[in-house]
């Protein structure tokens, strides 16, 4: 029913999806902890300094992952299709990358929808990320109140709303671009299309396709949007869809 459903629901159901996934018999060449299952794909490529810690729960790495020396990888995990881990990068329990994503720093209990970007330090935790999101180097979220209450959470709309939890991160629809050292405050919600290059942290709730600059406010014109995702999408050999783009317009009002 809402966003935070999905965060409540996160643990047990990404246990119970590596329980009944498919077994994949792979040569594991990182250094490895604990009793969990551990599947990695046979084309998958593990450098060394890898760690996988299944103490507290199973690890996937699917076709084509390829994970960056000193990474440390920590179950209930599940890496898709064709994802990178960085150098470094700290991925902790319940967290769910899609395919063809690349990221780095510290990533924990969050969902990356596909094709996201997050490729440098900084942490990320509790959240829900859209596809084709970027994340500037250096961009942080809080995920816990300084007072340890409950975070309430303002929708889009701005009304707000209870969460009954502790740790909420920030949900990110599809296209965000978030400039170098973007801070991202406790249960934020940021609308499809934005684009946030402030030094002050980033508004929640934030509109859909706003456009946000230090010295500017105001919404990202559809026809330069659609251009950039074209070319965001094309990086990837992906093309930019008739149905999707008719959901861009719809949503951009245009």
């Amino acid at each position: 029913n809402t966003p935070w459903d999905i965060l409540d629901h996160l643990p047990t159901l990404l246990k119970d999806d590596l329980e009944r996934a498919e077994p994949i018999d792979g040569s594991c060449k990182a250094q490895t902890f604990g009793d969990h299952r551990i599947d990695i794909h046979p084309s998958a490529t593990l450098f060394p300094t890898t760690v996988l810690d299944a103490s507290n729960g199973a690890i996937r790495i699917e076709a084509g992952v390829v994970i960056r020396p000193n990474a440390v990888i920590i179950g209930p995990c599940w890496i898709g299709e064709g994802s990178t881990v960085y150098e470094a990068g700290i991925i902790k329990a319940n967290t769910s990358i899609g395919p063809c994503c690349k990221v780095s720093g510290e990533v924990g209990g969050t969902i990356f929808q596909g094709y996201a970007n997050k490729c440098h330090d900084g942490h990320l935790g509790d959240s829900v990320i859209g596809e084709w999101v970027n994340f500037g180097a250096g961009t942080t979220n809080s995920n816990l109140l300084n007072t340890y209450g409950e975070i309430v959470v303002m929708d889009l709309d701005g009304s707000g709303h209870k969460t009954g939890r502790n740790y909420v991160g920030c949900f990110v629809g599809d296209h965000v671009k978030f400039a170098i050292n973007t801070r991202i405050m406790t249960g934020s919600m940021i609308g499809t299309g934005a684009m946030i290059a402030t030094s002050t942290p980033a508004p929640s709730p934030t509109p859909r396709f706003a456009w946000l600059t230090d010295g500017d406010s105001r919404t990202y014109r559809t026809s330069k949007f659609l251009d950039v995702a074209r070319t965001v999408m094309a990086r990837r050999d992906k093309e930019l869809d008739a149905a999707t783009e008719a959901v861009i317009q719809r949503l951009a009002g245009s």
